[in-house]
């Protein structure tokens, strides 16, 4: 009678084991700090350029304040607001000492508009815009035209605005938190995943896996290592993320929406399917060679992937219909960076998220078992890099 059933749910304690194993070390407290103090010079520098963007101006006036106080009232209209302070001048000279010493950027004088070496365009614009208004007001005066009519042509919005697909709401705000997303994830697909391949290999060198092996199959063992570094991983996105989150609402760094937790939770969930595909492969990869220094050689191809995928959700943030940006959201290698960011954006129908999906848990769920393969071929085998065929033969 078979007696493999019987170590089912082993997987649990191997996950167990080492998470609270990973936990303790230091490495763990040290990147952690890192990536928090990371988010944090982004969340800070964003909060202090939103504090100070926009233009302000001084606008100076000697005579009519009209053409002063309409501009002021323009900018005061505009969308973001543009603050002008507005001064009155007794006469020019007044008005020309102010320039020189830069209480002012322009001094409106009868007709002119002076600056002293030259005038801001912002403010150009809406000074000359406060003097069309006010001919135009001057024209219909004398020609006595009813409060009815000035007001339908003073009409700021006289078109009935239209889009073919409307932006979502929030979407500055959303696009903050999904680059900060695709760092956290490059970082912890990445990170996480070498912790998956260096556990593999500093058990196959201390031999322990041998004891383990005794009394568990590879797959629970593999199954379990996953689950375990993985659920740390997560731990560790949730309390970063939190704090992403928390820090950008006390600065007033973005505006903390629904929507921005939501962001949050897409990103982690992603994560989860990301980390369940790439682990296999670092796992795998762990299981071919004994020492660290071979590490890297063999990990080669899978860290490119993860780079190139990184780059390319990026460039997503710029672009997220570009056909490159959409075939990597689709196809498992990429998509747990580049589908959030197109999501986030709203620029990716359901039947391209659904099929990203599709693509990639199906992918993991294939390359579970191949992964497993190669690791019960090559674990115990101590000597020297295993080929891949040797390994799937071993495990014959």
């Amino acid at each position: 009678m078979s007696s493999e059933p019987t170590d089912r749910g082993t997987w649990r304690l191997v996950a167990r084991r080492d998470f609270w194993v990973r936990i303790r070390e230091r490495s763990f407290l040290i990147s952690t700090l890192i990536n928090i103090a990371v988010i944090s010079i982004l969340v800070l520098a964003r909060a202090s350029s939103a504090v100070g963007s926009g233009p302000s101006f001084g606008l100076g006036y000697v005579g009519s304040p009209s053409i002063a106080t309409g501009a002021s009232q323009l900018g005061h209209d505009a969308q973001p607001p543009i603050p002008i302070e507005v001064h009155a001048y007794s006469d020019q000279a007044t008005a020309n000492a102010a320039l020189r010493d830069g209480s002012v950027d322009a001094v409106v004088v009868g007709d002119e508009l002076i600056g002293f070496t030259d005038i801001p365009d912002v403010l150009s614009s809406l000074v000359q815009a406060s003097a069309r208004n006010a001919a135009v007001t001057a024209l219909l005066d004398r020609h006595r035209v009813p409060q009815s009519e000035r007001d339908a042509a003073n009409d700021p919005t006289p078109l009935t605005l239209a889009v073919l697909q409307p932006t979502p709401p929030h979407r500055s705000e959303n696009a903050a938190v999904a680059f900060v997303g695709v760092l956290l994830l490059y970082g912890q697909l990445f990170g996480y995943g070498i912790w998956v391949a260096s556990g593999v290999i500093e058990e196959k060198a201390s031999r322990v896996v041998e004891m383990l092996l005794s009394a568990i199959r590879p797959k629970q063992l593999l199954l379990g290592k996953i689950v375990g570094i993985g659920t740390l991983g997560l731990a560790q996105l949730v309390v970063i993320s939190s704090f992403a989150i928390g820090l950008a609402f006390a600065t007033n760094a973005i505006d903390v929406s629904p929507s921005a937790f939501g962001a949050a939770g897409l990103v982690i969930g992603w994560f989860i399917l990301g980390f369940a595909f790439y682990a296999t492969l670092f796992a795998a990869a762990g299981s071919l060679v004994t020492r660290m220094e071979e590490l890297q050689n063999v990990i080669v191809p899978i860290n490119l992937t993860i780079l190139v995928s990184f780059f390319i959700s990026i460039g997503a943030l710029q672009d997220p219909n570009g056909r490159l940006q959409v075939i990597a959201s689709i196809l498992p290698t990429s998509s747990a960076l580049a589908m959030p960011v197109r999501i986030v954006l709203g620029a990716a129908p359901a039947w391209q998220i659904a099929a990203a999906l599709v693509a990639l848990v199906g992918s993991t769920v294939l390359l579970v078992p191949f992964a497993a393969r190669l690791y019960s071929g090559a674990v115990l085998r101590t000597r020297g890099r295993v080929r891949i065929r040797e390994a799937w033969r071993s495990a014959d």
